[in-house]
């Protein structure tokens, strides 16, 4: 396999190979409901260089599949350019093939018709095509499986059937789209091996692959080069060669380094350690979550409560990185959990630790009415949740548009619909505001006051 790294006076550098595909200054920007703008990519610049398996990690929600999406063509930026072998990519960038996150098989279909399927833009003959499709299906390990149906073979041999699709039409450069994050971890690391092997071998067409990933092993052990996207808006952060040799070893102290490193990189970026903030004249310290206006994670308040009592429960499990294994989450979503933890001022995050703050130890200890009233103290000190709860002193309801607006103009690189739907829910846990699906309105909820002095009312 021809390898893309050589020694250089700082580490390794790029050797000059055809570019595959590239992102120029790429923006892209979605239309959300009430006709806002939402940004999602900013000013994205990137190349894939034949004999290049390069993976893009980053938190949920970064834009990792929409910047897929552009490289192929299935999505059109709002700005910038893409280019496939240096030319202006107009439409389906034709040297591309992609396998996505869920099989997304023709159930009706034979194994063999489903991987036909890649060939319908091709102008082949019946035994052109026949043949195309023996190969690939013999290639990813189905032969014998021609004639069954998506029903009658395993979750791996589905996944398999997608690479087979995606290869039949002989790409430059393969796109994976999370394609082994639906699978069990061991069907899933044996197709990782064998993709790297395939990538290697020369029995296709295969220059590149591009793999978009939410694990970070995954990429360690996989890639040549890894790009770190950072969110809000998708931009490119940390920027990594790998030049360890096939096959890697997960024990290896540089493979341990790499994994570091990003682990490090993400975790900082969503949960950075902020220095002691100046005490006011008053002598009381201002907390980070009231001194400026910050979004909210968008996890149930279940899966915080979940968080806590697991802390609690093991106290040994204090490192994130554990915590992640442990609850089988992926490493962003897990970041997101614990993020939403310290924002309610539940825990602590120095470095990659995970400790209880005091009001944390009081607040799972306490029986569920006081916990209650603690998170409804906590979200009042989120000038986020001041949006709605400034109009609900004032008012019984307001309109789900208006709080939307609001929402959009003071987070313009968030999704506002589901910021709000989350404001909700933990509004809602905390006794502060309810929301009615029929009228579209958010509520501010009947007390039992009320509901007292309603019923006195009617006798």
């Amino acid at each position: 396999m021809p390898t893309l790294l050589k020694p250089a006076s700082d580490g390794f550098a790029v050797i000059d190979r055809p570019v595959v595909a590239e992102l120029c200054d790429i923006t892209k920007s979605f239309t959300v409901a009430g006709g806002r703008e939402l940004k999602v990519l900013d000013r994205i610049n990137l190349a894939v260089h034949e004999g290049e398996l390069l993976a893009l990690l980053g938190q949920s929600g970064s834009g990792k599949s929409t910047l897929l999406r552009c490289l192929t063509g299935l999505t059109k930026p709002t700005g910038g350019r893409v280019l496939a072998y240096g030319k202006l990519l107009e439409g389906i960038n034709p040297y591309a093939s992609i396998v996505f996150q869920t099989f997304a098989l023709y159930p009706w279909l034979t194994v063999e018709q489903n991987v036909a399927v890649g060939l319908l833009s091709k102008s082949f003959t019946a035994a052109e095509k026949k043949g195309a499709v023996g190969k690939a299906i013999d290639l990813i390990g189905l032969d014998n499986y021609h004639d069954a149906y998506p029903r009658e073979i395993s979750g791996g041999m589905r996944q398999r059937v997608g690479i087979a699709r995606a290869l039949v039409a002989e790409p430059k450069i393969l796109c994976l789209d999370e394609a082994f994050s639906a699978l069990d971890v061991l069907t899933a690391e044996n197709l990782r091996q064998e993709m790297v092997s395939l990538w290697q071998g020369q029995a296709t067409s295969l220059k590149s692959i591009f793999m978009v990933t939410h694990n970070i092993y995954e990429a360690v052990e996989m890639a040549t080069r890894i790009c770190v996207l950072f969110p809000h808006p998708g931009r490119l952060g940390l920027v990594l060669e790998n030049s360890l040799p096939y096959p890697r070893n997960s024990t290896d102290p540089e493979f341990e380094r790499l994994v570091n490193i990003i682990h490090e990189t993400i975790t900082m970026q969503a949960l950075p350690d902020h220095p002691p903030e100046q005490a006011p004249v008053s002598g009381r310290a201002t907390s980070r979550a009231r001194s400026r206006l910050e979004s909210i994670p968008t996890v149930p308040v279940s899966q915080i409560l979940g968080l806590l009592s697991l802390i609690k429960d093991d106290q040994e499990l204090d490192n994130i990185y554990d915590i992640s294994n442990e609850i089988g989450k992926d490493f962003g979503e897990t970041i997101s959990l614990v993020k939403a933890a310290e924002i309610l001022e539940f825990v602590d995050t120095p470095k990659d630790e995970v400790r209880f703050t005091e009001l944390g130890k009081k607040f799972i200890a306490a029986d569920s009415e006081t916990q209650t009233e603690i998170f409804a103290e906590q979200i009042k000190k989120l000038r986020l949740f001041h949006i709605i709860l400034a109009y609900l002193e004032v008012q019984d309801e307001i309109e789900e548009d208006t709080v939307l607006k609001d929402i959009s103009s003071a987070l313009p690189y968030e999704n506002p619909e589901k910021i709000l739907q989350t404001m909700i829910a933990w509004g809602r846990y905390a006794g502060l505001m309810d929301y009615d699906a029929n009228t579209r309105m958010v509520t501010r909820p009947e007390r039992e006051e009320e509901e007292e002095e309603k019923l006195v009312e009617k006798s």
